[in-house]
């Protein structure tokens, strides 16, 4: 697999010359330096967080440290030049402890960077720890120069999240933040930088020896700024003898103390070492307590663990409720449809105390009606909810629970059940639901997830009792499977064979219908319209991952609805293809990304910022 990712390159190379469209252009293979860790994105972001924190700090495609509040640059020699290093690295190749190096003149400048909480209490501000170590490796002295400064934005704002964000509603998107004002004045006092008397970073000052002299800039009262201005300048004017380092170590709160807080004088209490091994520990807790894979393969190990805690990380405690984001930066916001399959994730790996508090947030989406809809005309969350809840008990056989959630499922079953009734083809009804299939009608991923949500609702009564329920729900069952089998056959014969994203017409965008067999076990994995549906899907295939909207860009997660399918299949060779394709579309840092990509041209997300929970 080393091997495999080492060449990624000349294997995209390889694809290029066989597959690539004339109008294309890729982006240079420059930005691969040989003897790196490749990295598939061109502009990747990285996250730092903490289980239950509602906050994340990004680092930017270019190594800068962006929240909610400000952005920190650095910059190296004088005059000051911005770093950009787009490829990191992680602590034990899986531990959110973020590591990259720019180079100079002999000079190498390494950067260790991580967030914790300020106190034990992991939703209070979210601090940023870095340390920068300078080493000479000429066989010269070395004089250069470490700048620091702060600005609130970049020249266009691509490739971070907006800010700030107040929510409309628990659940919707948010972020902490402050909007941008031209007069903020930037001020030190001692080792401290503050705006507008509210402290942005702790730096080091003072060193025992007289190599290094620190210099810092303010700003004067109403002047106007531009938001991208760089302001608050710390500047390290250092001398280093061959093989010499120099350690800085700074403290970044997420959300800037007011001068006289006593969370100021608990920050600098802080040390970076003590922290470091703070960060470690609480991960690898939370890592080792979860289902362990073991194989001689450390990147799919690796991307494992890795994105088991983005996703813890995404796992905000805000309002007093626990809600699964997808991440946190542009999708810092709850979806049944995302967080159910996170919740599955929790499950399936041992976490079943995390699932259980990520499924304490769903019950908050039952309409009055009965209905799940957590974004309007997504009817798939019906199933997807009834599914998280009866596969949560299924491995936990937690009866309380089920008991708890049970009359919510039997108001959803009598939804259903009324809806179907007024509908023509006794189905889930027409909806629009403005994403992913991008049709009107009947989605026909809606019904198999329907289906997939009654089946569990049967073993849920089944398992706390509940016998005439479970019968009724397996003859809505019964009937349901019949008329959506029917329809299913019809849309077969007008596409040729496969299954189609609605059930009123042909078109739309291939996503539910790529799930009849995983997860929702709706038709036999040999059934002619799965295989005919499979190969439909692979012939849209691009770099080796499915495309999405009209087969314009590829799209990263969603090829896993065909591989799962062909793994139940037996189809080996094709499931090994996509697991390696999907590897090498992560970053350095283990991360996948949604879509946004163009397949064959600049490997740019764009404002789909990486890591995305559900990959």
């Amino acid at each position: 697999m080393r091997k495999f990712l080492g060449k990624a390159g000349w294997l995209l190379f390889i694809l290029f010359l066989f597959q690539i469209p004339l109008h294309a252009q890729m982006i240079s293979p420059d930005i691969d330096p040989p003897n790196a860790p490749f990295n598939y994105v061109a502009y990747p972001t990285d996250q730092m967080g903490i289980l239950y924190n509602d906050n994340g700090t990004e680092i930017t495609p270019e190594g800068f440290l962006y929240t909610g509040y400000a952005e920190l640059m650095f910059f190296t020699g004088n005059p000051p030049r911005p770093i950009h290093q787009r490829i990191r690295t992680l602590e034990k190749g899986y531990l959110p402890i973020f590591n990259y190096k720019v180079c100079k003149k002999g000079v190498r400048y390494s950067f260790k960077t991580f967030a914790n909480s300020l106190t034990e209490d992991p939703t209070s501000n979210l601090i940023n720890f870095i340390r920068v170590t300078l080493t000479n490796h000429s066989k010269q002295p070395r004089h250069d120069f470490l700048s620091l400064a702060f600005r609130y934005i970049n020249e266009d704002g691509s490739h971070r999240f907006r800010r700030p964000e107040k929510p409309r509603y628990p659940g919707a998107h948010w972020h902490a933040g402050v909007p941008f004002n031209p007069y903020w004045t930037y001020t030190f006092d001692k080792n401290g930088l503050f705006r507008d008397d509210s402290l942005l970073i702790l730096f080091p000052k003072s060193f025992s020896g007289t190599n290094v002299v620190v210099t810092t800039r303010g700003t004067r009262k109403n002047r106007k700024h531009l938001p991208t201005a760089p302001l608050g300048w710390i500047q390290y004017d250092f001398l280093l003898q061959p093989g010499d380092s120099l350690v800085l170590d700074f403290k970044m709160p997420y959300q800037p103390i007011p001068k006289g807080s006593a969370d100021i004088a608990r920050l600098e209490k802080l040390t970076w070492d003590a922290q470091h091994q703070r960060t470690v520990a609480f991960w690898e807790k939370w890592v080792n307590q979860g289902m362990q894979i073991h194989l001689p393969e450390p990147k799919v190990v690796n991307t494992f663990k890795t994105n088991l805690i983005y996703n813890l990380m995404s796992l905000s405690k805000f309002q007093g409720h626990y809600i699964q984001t997808v991440n946190l930066f542009h999708y810092h916001a709850f979806w049944l449809r995302d967080a159910s399959f996170v919740v599955r994730e929790y499950d399936l790996t041992g976490y079943h105390k995390i699932a259980g508090q990520a499924l304490s947030f769903f019950p908050r989406w039952q309409q009055k009606d009965g209905n799940f809809v957590s974004q309007g005309g997504q009817f798939d969350g019906w199933g997807q909810t009834l599914w998280a809840f009866g596969q949560h008990y299924e491995f936990t056989h937690d009866r309380t629970f089920a008991k708890k959630v049970f009359p919510l499922i039997k108001k959803a079953v009598a939804w259903l059940h009324q809806a179907r009734l007024g509908d023509p083809y006794h189905l889930m009804p027409k909806t629009r639901p403005g994403d992913n299939e991008r049709i009107k009608g009947h989605v026909t991923g809606h019904n198999f997830w329907a289906l997939l949500g009654l089946r569990k609702a049967i073993l849920l009564a089944k398992g706390i009792g509940k016998t005439e329920d479970a019968a009724a729900f397996q003859k809505e069952y019964d009937d349901y499977y019949a008329a959506l089998l029917k329809r299913l056959h019809e849309m077969a014969k007008m596409s040729g064979g496969y299954i189609p994203p609605g059930l009123d017409y042909l078109g739309g965008q291939d996503w539910g219908n790529l799930l009849s067999v995983y997860p929702t076990e709706t038709l036999d994995p040999w059934d002619p319209m799965v295989s005919a549906t499979q190969a439909m899907a692979r012939s849209k295939f691009r770099e080796g991952l499915i495309t999405y909207g009209n087969q314009r860009y590829i799209h990263n997660y969603l090829t896993t609805n065909v591989t799962q399918t062909s793994l139940v299949r037996g189809e080996q060779r094709e499931v090994l293809h996509d697991l390696y394709s999907i590897l090498v579309h992560t970053t350095s840092t283990n991360a996948g990304f949604e879509y946004s990509v163009v397949p064959w041209a600049d490997r740019d997300v764009h404002g789909n910022l990486t890591p995305h929970g559900w990959f």
